[in-house]
């Protein structure tokens, strides 16, 4: 499986193959963001990671917030693109669960390092416009299961988000048990934690 390091350099030098600082600096970012948060990162480190002058930086990315921003985005639409793709037709509110459910654990299992970046930025006050918006998808297509699987009497009275909320914590939760040693994140245990996640939303 691949790491979210190869993967990056891989998509993204497909996106401008004549050019691989922009990539290894959003490599750097994305590991240095995650482990240390935006604060915690001044731009020469990330230039020093990435093995490109400071300026060089500032000839992609005006400030370290359009930075953190350009990052967000890539892999939020990465996500958005994975996991928020619509389940078959016919599909029963059980079954739709379970479709997104595995979506996000196959992103999650296969970039943890991207996941833990997304969970600790998503509500940051230096996220811009066009970043925010990226996450009002999710609570789109959480309306419309919610909806859809209360009209049919499978869910509680729930708040859309109150879903997203108990999904994106479980999914985050288990990835950083995993980095810790605690729990090993693999299909069986992502099945484990679906079941509970239904029977706690489940109108049972």
């Amino acid at each position: 499986m691949h790491t979210d390091k190869v993967v990056v350099r891989k998509r993204l030098d497909r996106e401008e193959p004549q050019d691989a600082k922009r990539p290894r600096i959003l490599e750097a970012a994305l590991e240095l963001f995650e482990t240390r948060g935006f604060d915690g990162v001044a731009v020469p480190e990330i230039a020093l990671k990435a093995g490109v002058a400071t300026g060089t930086i500032y000839r992609y990315f005006e400030t370290k917030e359009a930075l953190v921003n350009a990052l967000y985005r890539y892999w939020k639409k990465q996500y958005n693109e994975v996991v928020l793709a619509p389940p078959y037709e016919g599909a029963t509110p059980r079954q739709t669960f379970s479709h997104y459910w595995q979506r996000m654990t196959l992103f999650a299992r296969a970039f943890p390092r991207a996941i833990r970046f997304m969970d600790l930025h998503h509500h940051a006050a230096y996220l811009d416009a066009e970043s925010r918006a990226l996450s009002r998808n999710y609570a789109s297509a959480a309306e419309t299961f919610v909806r859809d699987a209360r009209r049919s009497g499978d869910l509680r009275d729930l708040d859309p988000m109150m879903v997203v909320a108990l999904m994106w914590g479980a999914c985050a939760g288990l990835v950083k048990f995993s980095a810790q040693g605690a729990l090993a994140f693999d299909a069986e245990t992502a099945a484990d934690m679906e079941e509970a996640l239904w029977r706690a939303i489940a109108n049972t």
